[in-house]
């Protein structure tokens, strides 16, 4: 994986996979013509673990994903006992 061109955060920038690059361009405006933009080049072992990410059931679940993003949007989703075991996990590697 390369990345290039790394500027200001405030900066207007856009990431692109080398795959949907040729597929779609980006078009700039006359106001951002001016502004480097950033580029990231997936290598295709990169590319071929992420089409085939949920092919052997190890990828992204997104039903368990979706109720996570409901648990956090509830405020039900850190609770002081998940907190506390992510600290005492945390602090084990220092031990």
């Amino acid at each position: 994986m390369q990345i290039h061109g790394l500027h200001q955060a405030q900066a207007s920038t856009s990431v692109q996979s080398s795959s949907t690059r040729s597929q779609a361009p980006v078009e700039k405006t006359s106001a951002a013509q001016n502004v480097p933009t950033d580029q990231l080049d997936l290598s295709p072992e990169a590319q071929a673990l992420s089409e085939n990410a949920g092919a052997d059931g190890q990828g992204i679940r997104a039903d368990r994903v979706a109720a996570i993003r409901q648990a956090i949007a509830d405020g039900t989703y850190e609770t002081p006992e998940k907190l506390s075991a992510a600290l005492d996990r945390m602090l084990d590697t220092f031990a």
